[in-house]
């Protein structure tokens, strides 16, 4: 089947898709994290079955909802089961455990009759990332140039949920880890404390030798050979007790340790997190493993020594293979969390409170969860209301990436660099359409043709080039920022002949972040379309290859401004998106299969279709 040139994908899937995986799998992954809950005896034992979970009928319509300003949800059952092991009894029962906002077709929230939209987040991926800073050392303050210029390296490892861990290599050479409160650690008294052995450290550690230089000037920091040692130190150092340390200093240190980075219940690297730290480190640990174990740790250790060597190059952070995007589905999730986690809690106090169990719903209660997603939907930066100026100004609010947030940046500490544009956003982030003032940069749009993948990347669609000949039969193939950093591609503009072949002369090409000319033969995909780089409402503007690119971003942020006609009209000179934008946004009456038009009015609509069926569209 051969695949039209200027096939476009929905505008609103983004949302739909991510709340789809919500339902589909991320409830039944929130429930599991907090299975099973049991008292301190260990006698009572609550277990949830969230793969059975339903959700019933909203008790009102759409319409209905925003009529009488009410939530459209659905009300979340799941089946619990409480067992009492000192009396042998099992209570296997529903219940209703929250109720669950729904989005509409549109890709929007109905809360209290408003139309809401959750902002699209562009955070840096969980993983570990190696960074270089430059220590300048000035003997006098008041010369211009620094006396010596020293390179610092640190690899930072970013976690989804829990304590985020520094290793760091300081102007003396020294080997550090820290986390963002608390005192420096040396880094072989942490590698020892997970569990392992001098042998296996100094054996799998280019370079080893480094480790032990922390203990050399440094007088107050005891070397150590046993975990037990470790710990004990680690207790010490992080409650600065000097010379009158408890009798189980070294168990309270192995709990702390166990604590800040390998109890699944605080410290979550996140399944892109272990998969990322997998790829970079060259490990195959479980996808499941989501804490820090001690593998991770000694082989960041040997990385980050080889990148000081030069061995390995450092990490771009702005590249949008390091970035990922939380959508609705994936932000509602996180809330859900919070609510069973503080659930939890409550029901843990129960359970301990020894009274014979006998009402699930006593132990249960549904003000945690509820609470959680009213104060998400209610007060979360991202959950805006609906822009409903027009038609584009809806499509552009659910399309857009923003940097801010919870666990994103502030619009007062954001760099230069966090703000422009990088070779990596081609086809994927819009370089024009952006807020002017303090958000510029911060707030983008997603381009016409990109989309978001399950692992939270944004992909764009490309051809494949076969020795010269664009494969337009092979339909589009999605490629990652990732991917496409190994390939060279062509502009989508270039002429292609009838039979698919590229031009014999060189071609404008992009290879990695590098513009250049090559051959047709050294090229591997071309762009699908030129508006491929470009957003919708960029894309509406007409022979936008002429125009500033100052003029074109008011162009594109001055268009969601326009109030729309009661009759609407088609443009003058239009560029082919005016009807897919106000079709995806649902302002316009849909048949579900094409057909005559027979009868219209301000009430309904009679389509005969090619099989002679009447459609009767009610407005």
């Amino acid at each position: 089947m051969t695949t039209h040139r200027y096939f476009i994908p929905d505008f609103v899937e983004i949302q739909r898709q991510s709340f789809f995986y919500l339902l589909e799998k991320g409830i039944q992954e929130e429930f599991s994290k907090r299975n099973p809950i049991t008292s301190v005896k260990k006698d009572l034992e609550l277990f949830f079955y969230p793969e059975y979970y339903k959700l019933t009928r909203p008790s009102l319509n759409i319409r209905r909802a925003i009529l009488k300003n009410q939530t459209y949800s659905s009300k979340l059952y799941v089946p619990v089961q409480l067992t009492d092991k000192k009396r042998k009894i099992v209570f296997l029962k529903w219940v209703w455990m929250a109720n669950l906002p729904l989005m509409t077709k549109r890709g929007n929230f109905l809360i209290n009759g408003a139309a809401r939209v959750i902002v699209n987040q562009i955070v840096r991926s969980p993983g570990v990332y190696f960074q270089e800073k430059l220590h300048e050392v000035y003997t006098n303050k008041w010369s211009d140039k620094p006396d010596l210029v020293v390179k610092r390296y640190y690899a930072d490892l970013i976690c989804l949920r829990g304590t985020w861990l520094r290793l760091e290599i300081d102007k003396d050479k020294l080997i550090w880890a820290q986390m963002k409160k608390g005192p420096k650690i040396p880094v072989l008294w942490l590698l020892i404390a997970m569990g392992l052995s001098e042998r296996m450290i100094f054996s799998s550690i280019n370079f080893s030798n480094r480790l032990l230089d922390n203990f050399k000037n440094k007088k107050h920091y005891a070397y150590v050979q046993h975990p037990p040692q470790a710990w004990k130190q680690l207790y010490c150092l992080m409650n600065s007790t000097k010379g009158r340390e408890p009798k189980n200093a070294s168990e309270q240190g192995r709990r702390w340790l166990f604590k800040k980075f390998m109890n699944p219940r605080t410290y979550d690297l996140g399944k892109h997190g272990r998969l990322a730290l997998n790829k970079k480190l060259g490990l195959s640990l479980s996808y499941f493993q989501n804490t820090l174990t001690a593998q991770d740790l000694l082989c960041i250790t040997d990385y980050i020594l080889k990148v000081e060597k030069g061995f390995y190059p450092i990490d771009d952070i702005d590249h949008l293979k390091n970035r990922r995007v939380r959508c609705s589905g994936d932000l509602i999730q996180t809330q859900l969390g919070l609510g069973l986690l503080r659930l939890e809690k409550i029901i843990r106090e129960k359970l301990n409170q020894n009274i014979a169990p006998t009402n699930l719903n006593f132990i249960i209660n549904t003000r945690p969860i509820n609470g959680a997603l009213k104060e998400f939907f209610g007060s979360n930066p991202l959950s805006q209301f609906m822009d409903q100026i027009n038609p584009l100004a809806e499509i552009t609010h659910k399309r857009r990436l923003s940097s801010l947030g919870i666990g994103g940046v502030t619009r007062d500490t954001a760099t230069l660099a966090i703000r422009g544009i990088h070779p990596s956003h081609y086809g994927r982030i819009c370089p024009i359409e952006t807020p002017e003032g303090k958000n510029t940069g911060l707030v983008n749009s997603l381009t016409t043709y990109a989309r978001v993948n399950l692992q939270g990347l944004i992909e764009t669609p490309f051809y494949k080039v076969y020795k010269g000949q664009v494969q337009k039969n092979m339909g589009m193939i999605y490629l990652t920022a990732d991917q496409e950093e190994k390939t060279s591609v062509a502009a989508a503009d270039v002429f292609v002949s009838p039979l698919g072949f590229l031009p014999m002369k060189q071609i404008p090409s992009r290879l990695g972040k590098e513009f250049t000319t090559l051959s047709r033969k050294k090229i591997d995909y071309i762009g699908v379309s030129p508006v491929q780089m470009i957003s919708v409402a960029t894309s509406l503007i007409p022979f936008l290859e002429h125009d500033d690119a100052n003029r074109a971003l008011m162009g594109s942020n001055m268009q969601r401004q326009a109030v729309p006609l009661v009759r609407a009209e088609r443009p003058l000179i239009g560029t082919g998106l005016e009807a897919r934008a106000v079709s995806d946004s649902g302002h316009v009456l849909i048949a579900k299969s094409s057909g005559y038009v027979a009868y219209a009015s301000a009430s309904k609509i009679v389509i005969y279709t090619k099989e002679n069926i009447v459609m009767n569209i009610k407005n």
